[in-house]
């Protein structure tokens, strides 16, 4: 991992403390780094906690280049360059209620075996989307202060 002396443990789910935005981008290159085709991370926390400057350090160590936008206006962004390891997608849900009177196909593009998907605000539709799955991991990030954050990840199993 990263050498941080607050050390993630992702293996055991356990939580640990993120002190600043280098922490936290920190902790979403060393997510990126078990990321494998086909998988879904479930990202959690309330406004302002952190979900999307993880899922962007996220995606640029899994080679994503140039501007990463928050998808939050448009449901999800799709990103496939030659220098990624894969296929990935950032998907916002949180102006869903849920995927229930959506339609099916709304989401088929950015979710595969041969992608790896970051969905923040997954709520509702967190059961939906794990069965579009290979494997799920969960992120969930809480406030504690207003540079600390603790971050709780469930790896992809």
């Amino acid at each position: 991992m990263s050498g941080r002396a607050n050390e993630p443990n992702f293996a055991s789910g356990a939580g640990f403390v993120a002190r600043g935005q280098e922490e936290t981008e920190a902790a979403g290159r060393d997510l990126a780094a078990l990321v494998q085709p086909g998988d879904l991370i479930l990202i959690s926390g309330e406004v302002g906690a952190g979900k999307s400057t993880l899922v962007r350090a996220a995606l640029r160590q899994l080679g994503v280049a140039g501007a990463i936008p928050s998808p939050t206006f448009t449901i999800g962004r799709l990103y496939e360059q030659p220098s990624q390891r894969m296929p990935v997608s950032h998907l916002d849900l949180y102006r869903l209620d849920g995927l229930g009177d959506e339609d099916p196909g709304l989401l088929a593009g950015y979710l595969g075996p041969d992608r790896a998907a970051f969905v923040e605000w997954p709520g509702g539709s967190a059961g939906e989307l794990s069965e579009m799955a290979t494997r799920v991991g969960r992120v969930a990030i809480d406030h504690i202060d207003s540079e600390s954050r603790r971050i709780r990840i469930d790896p992809p199993a």
